[in-house]
Parts: structure tokens; sequence; C-alpha cells
């Protein structure tokens, strides 16, 4: 099993709060970065060949992560969104694949719900998906019929929380619809265009992981969330991982 974490983005509506940093550097405390965390998680169910897709301020990233991943430039992240990013990565893929948001603070169990799912599958929160800024899902039988953030809130059954998962097969079909997106309508598009396109010709089983403690980081509210609610809730499962990650990395 590989993993692809998407971080080329800037984070615009994050950059006063963050210094100018990527988001993925963020501190959810002081000795802990999001992308920390989330690479001692990977570790901990068994993926260690990850490949995270840079951008802005690659450099500072690369530094933070070393020779822990496989590192793939989007040089053009100023004027295409996480759909291109994607779509870098085709050549780097052999295996089944997570792919991930690099935003994204969430539970173990939320990877290992998601892990022990055969087949392709998402991992989706009942409790949200009623505000425009959220990709909400939609499914019939248990399986993706849509996912977009232009779902309306009558059809939309959840907010995709951003993590997901793939077979080898899966993923050269979505990196074809990924091309078959891109040309159709254009670079600036989210990486779910592809995904949405997918779930036409392909089975994506809807795993709901709502009262699991997890959260998308895109404003400043966001991070405070999750530093002070999410954080502490994720704590206790989550700092054993961490502590051996460090040992094994130092």
């Amino acid at each position: 099993m590989q993993a692809i974490i998407l971080a080329a983005g800037c984070g615009s509506r994050l950059a006063k709060a963050l210094k100018g940093k990527p988001k993925c550097l963020a501190q959810i405390e002081p000795s802990i970065s999001l992308i920390e965390y989330q690479l001692a998680i990977l570790k901990s169910v068994g993926i260690t060949e990850v490949c995270l897709v840079l951008g802005y301020r690659a450099h500072e990233v690369y530094r933070a992560v070393g020779n822990r991943c496989h590192c793939i430039i989007n040089r053009r992240y100023a004027e295409t969104n996480s759909l291109y990013s994607l779509w870098l990565a085709r050549n780097w893929v052999k295996d089944d694949c997570l792919i991930m948001n690099s935003d994204i603070l969430a539970h173990p169990r939320i990877y290992q719900r998601l892990l022990n799912v055969p087949g392709n599958a998402l991992s989706y929160d009942s409790w949200s998906g009623d505000e425009a800024e959220q990709m909400k899902v939609a499914f019939k039988d248990e399986k993706l019929q849509q996912i977009s953030k232009s779902l309306s809130e009558e059809y939309s059954q959840g907010e995709s929380v951003g993590l997901l998962k793939f077979t080898k097969e899966g993923m050269t079909e979505l990196f074809a619809e990924a091309e078959t997106a891109l040309a159709v309508g254009g670079e600036n598009q989210w990486a779910p265009a592809a995904i949405d396109r997918l779930a036409q010709h392909q089975s994506i089983a809807g795993i709901d992981i709502a009262g699991l403690p997890w959260i998308e980081i895109d404003f400043p509210e966001d991070l405070h969330q999750a530093r002070h609610t999410v954080w502490p809730l994720i704590t206790p499962a989550a700092l054993p991982h961490i502590a051996k990650s460090q040992r094994q990395a130092s």
C-alpha cells in the first residue's frame, strides 16, 4: 500500500495565522506538525511509501520530511489545483494507494476503518455536509454517486473527509479520469472532479466516520479548533505512534 499526500497549495486563508508557512507545517502542538502526525499514522498502519506533492515553499516541507517521502513538485501550484497535483503522481503509483489532503487532522481509527474495507473506498462524515465550503457526497446503496462542493444540501448525505483508498486498478482508472477532467474542465479543479467521474463506472464504497474526531484546516478558526478541541480527543490514540516514529527518526 502506498499513499499520496496533496500539499501543493499556499493556504492563503491561513497565511497570517501560520506566518506564511505551508499548511502541512502547522503545529498542532509545540513539538508536532500536521505532516509529522500524518506520516506517523500512515506508518502505524503499515504505509511507508509516501509521495508528497508539493508546491508552495516546497523546500521548507522537504527539509521537514527529509528522505521519508518521495517528493513531486507542482511548479505551477499558483495557477492549478489539487486535480493537477494528483495527476502529477500518475507515474509514481505502483500499488493500492491511499489519497489524502495535507490539511486533514483525523483520528487513527478513521484511517483504520478505511483500510479495513476491500476495494475502492471514501471516508465521509454524515453529521456534516451542509455548508457551501464543504466537499459534499451522495450515495446510493452505500456506493458513491456524486462528490462536489456544489451538490445541493437536499441531496448531500455528508462531507468527504479527504481520505480515500483505491486499488491499483482503481488508481489507473482514476488517473485516466483525471486526465479527461483536466482536458474538459481545465487545471483549476479539485481532485474530486476525477473521483466524481470515476464513480459513474467504478464502485467506491462510503465509510461513515460520524462521531470520530477530525477536521479540515482551512481557516484560522479551524486551526484553533484543531489544536484545542480535536487534538485533545485524538491525543491518547495518536501519541504512542508519534513517539515511536520520532524515536525511529532520531
